[in-house]
């Protein structure tokens, strides 16, 4: 919802930056890959150390490059239909990795998992619809989306390691958790009820 609603804003403020790492010469796809492998060795860290807040911001600055690699393509005019699915790939790479480093280091594997599953989810039923009928980004603007889940999640893991409070024997990132849980089950339903929609709408008469 924020990055359907925000974007060009958020745009708007990658431009500087953007024009001046084309003057490098690096390439968006350059900055598109970086972002999981930069993940990678954050999560690996993570999971050597457990050092929660350091990996909170970690992952944050990774993410601006979800942005920054999309304004690159738009001021060097190296906007592809490749370029975009590439970035997709990468990001779900990142969401993964980041879910099951948190895992390893609370312990919570079955509401991690149950997070995770409901998050590719969440972008498979975007694209599986488009396979069907066309379909815009901007006719999605659902309740949890990537942006969504991921401060949601480092906000979660962050309290969990700061606020020392236990309602009912759990920590505030198991809460978060089950949170996170209902509300991107949810926006599957949401999207699957959506795509119901465009489909009958769009579908060619029998």
């Amino acid at each position: 919802m924020l990055t359907t609603r925000y974007k060009h804003v958020l745009n708007r403020c990658l431009e500087p930056v953007a024009l001046r790492i084309v003057r490098t010469g690096i390439s968006p796809s350059t900055i598109t890959l970086a972002g999981p492998l930069l993940g990678s060795l954050v999560c690996l860290w993570f999971v050597r150390t457990g050092a929660v807040l350091p990996f909170c911001l970690a992952i944050a600055a990774v993410g601006c490059l979800d942005g920054l690699d999309g304004a690159v393509a738009r001021v060097s005019g190296r906007v592809t239909r490749f370029g975009a699915y590439l970035d997709a790939v990468c990001d779900r790479y990142v969401e993964a990795m980041v879910v099951l480093a948190a895992a390893v280091v609370s312990g919570y594997w079955v509401l991690s998992l149950i997070v995770l599953a409901g998050a590719l989810l969440v972008s498979y039923a975007k694209a599986r619809a488009a396979m069907e009928v066309a379909v815009a980004n901007t006719e999605w603007p659902d309740l949890m989306e990537r942006a969504e889940r991921s401060v949601m999640f480092l906000v979660g893991l962050a309290a969990g390691a700061l606020v020392p409070w236990y309602p009912l024997g759990h920590d505030l990132f198991w809460w978060t958790l089950v949170l996170l849980a209902l509300l991107i089950h949810l926006t599957v339903a949401q999207r699957v009820l959506r795509a119901r929609r465009l489909i009958r709408e769009r579908s060619p008469s029998p």
